[in-house]
């Protein structure tokens, strides 16, 4: 009870010579101040980055698979990549073998995509689409969300019918708010195709998996009406594992099928490459520890000079307060208490720096969630980590100082003019 009686009193102390000395304060603080918000603005900015991955991967879900000719990550290693140029493309037939013989697997499609394509309604134009071409399964593999209309039936699917299910963003660009585009005639690919769905309208994620954009139409009228190119068409089977299958036995089966379609010999490597959403994270790992890293140096330089600041304002501190020093020690104060009296002020002073920093943070969230349309926040865990660098940088500067006015001679410093 003595004890944090003691603490109370230091605190009410120290916050009235930070009062009393506002702009020395302010000018304080600042070093903390600038370092607590570079160290926790990066590591708040990584934290929201991988949530949005992570929130995208989930959103499609992670049971998905994707069979093509090149890999998603490379690790040439003995396999070079002139090898992968020579590969054969993913085919429609190969779709309908892993349709017919994959046990794990609850959808099989196949997928072309025609970048930059034009689409129209009457005078409007909507530019840079992303046409994809895809077998009925499509659906079940990602889920589309429609909102208006349907998604193409079966049936509309196998005879290649001019149907397109188009994405929120370009609906929203080609008819107004209060018009129904479900039956009306656009323009894409130089044919005319009836819209029968339109997704939700999702916004943008950072791994840039968004239909937003897209104009999902059946394979068959696609493969019919334009001379798909394969090495430009990027065709890929999208396998989506049944729920109670792990993805690495989904992958086992399909390389099984795969190699045994392509009679591919024991020691022959795979001619085709099983992509994942994880591979995409991974790849990210790199570029948020590297973040992270500048992070730390960029922050821990600004709290030394901070620190450094700090630390030379409680030497000016002692030398105020050196008579008063010495009259409580006169009176029978402790060294303790008066190296507790000085750490406090110190710990203070840098405690104030860092909720100035992680305000700043909040702000700088709350903007730029508004800017992006992704979600940044400033999380607990974020903020206890600003908070200890806080102590740990309040302790070490005010350390020196504090042990210094705990073992001033009372006498002397009594008679100090101080």
């Amino acid at each position: 009870m003595v004890f944090l009686k003691i603490i109370k009193e230091n605190l009410v102390l120290s916050f009235g010579q930070l009062l009393a000395n506002k702009l020395r304060t302010f000018l304080s603080l600042l070093g903390i101040t600038i370092g607590i918000f570079s160290i926790i603005s990066i590591l708040t900015a990584v934290d929201s980055l991988k949530n949005d991955i992570s929130g995208s991967i989930n959103s499609l879900g992670n049971n998905l698979v994707f069979v093509e000719k090149w890999p998603w990550s490379f690790d040439f290693g003995e396999y070079p990549w002139w090898q992968y140029v020579k590969r054969p493309n993913a085919s429609l037939k190969d779709t309908r073998l892993l349709s017919k013989r994959l046990e794990k697997a609850d959808a099989v499609s196949f997928a072309v995509g025609i970048q930059d394509a034009e689409l129209k309604f009457l005078a409007k134009k909507v530019t840079n689409i992303y046409a994809l071409g895809v077998t009925h399964q499509y659906n079940d593999a990602f889920g589309l969300k429609v909102v208006q209309g349907r998604y193409f039936t079966p049936s509309e699917s196998e005879s290649g019918l001019p149907v397109v299910v188009l994405g929120g963003e370009i609906a929203a660009e080609l008819f107004d708010e209060d018009f129904n585009p479900i039956g009306r005639t656009i323009t894409i690919l130089d044919r005319k195709v009836e819209v029968v769905g339109v997704l939700k309208k999702e916004g943008g994620d950072l791994m840039g998996f968004s239909f937003d954009k897209n104009a999902i139409m059946p394979y068959n009228f696609v493969n019919r009406v334009v001379n798909l190119d394969p090495d430009r068409s990027n065709p890929q089977i999208v396998i989506k594992g049944k729920d109670n299958v792990t993805i690495e036995d989904l992958k086992g089966e399909i390389i099984s099928v795969m190699r045994a379609a392509r009679t591919l010999r024991p020691k022959q490597g795979d001619d085709f490459a099983i992509n994942q959403l994880s591979l995409i994270s991974k790849s990210f790992e790199g570029i948020f520890s590297g973040l992270n890293v500048v992070g730390w140096i960029v922050g821990i330089l600004a709290s030394i000079v901070g620190g450094f600041g700090i630390a030379n304002i409680m030497y000016v501190s002692v030398s105020e307060r050196t008579n008063i020093i010495g009259i409580k020690k006169a009176m029978g104060a402790r060294k303790s208490y008066i190296l507790i009296e000085f750490l406090i002020e110190s710990i203070v002073l840098c405690i104030l720096g860092c909720a100035l920093g992680l305000l700043l943070v909040y702000f700088l969230c709350g903007f730029l969630t508004e800017q992006s349309g992704m979600v940044f926040a400033l999380t607990a865990s974020n903020s206890i980590i600003g908070v200890v660098l806080a102590i740990i940088i309040g302790v070490f500067s005010g350390i020196v100082p504090a042990l210094k006015a705990a073992n001033l001679d009372p006498v002397e410093a009594i008679r100090s003019k101080g």
